[in-house]
């Protein structure tokens, strides 16, 4: 007696604990994801560690940076609020 595909790749695996193992693999991928995304959007510097001055430097400021987020006065990479004449060292010319 000859097997077919299904039993020799499956073995007894039936389909429903296939399915079982792949939906507990998407719900395990899923929660990855969601812990990924909240540990890259909390991952900001601290003001000490990026040099963070509360006036211009040179005559850039964070006015001028492509991370100064102006609605909030927040940056995307130095934790806290900023000043829009504040500087650091982490300074990226607007493009």
């Amino acid at each position: 007696m000859t097997k077919t595909t299904r039993e020799v790749c499956l073995g007894n695996v039936s389909r429903r604990d296939l399915f079982k193992v792949a939906a507990g693999a998407v719900g395990v991928a899923a929660i990855a994801g969601l812990a990924g995304s909240e540990a890259l959007a909390d991952n900001k510097m601290a003001k000490g560690a990026a040099q963070y001055q509360a006036s211009p430097h040179n005559g850039q400021s964070c006015g001028k940076c492509a991370n100064y987020i102006a609605a909030s006065s927040t940056c995307k990479v130095v934790d806290g609020p900023v000043s829009a004449n504040g500087w650091c060292s982490l300074y990226a010319q607007k493009g």
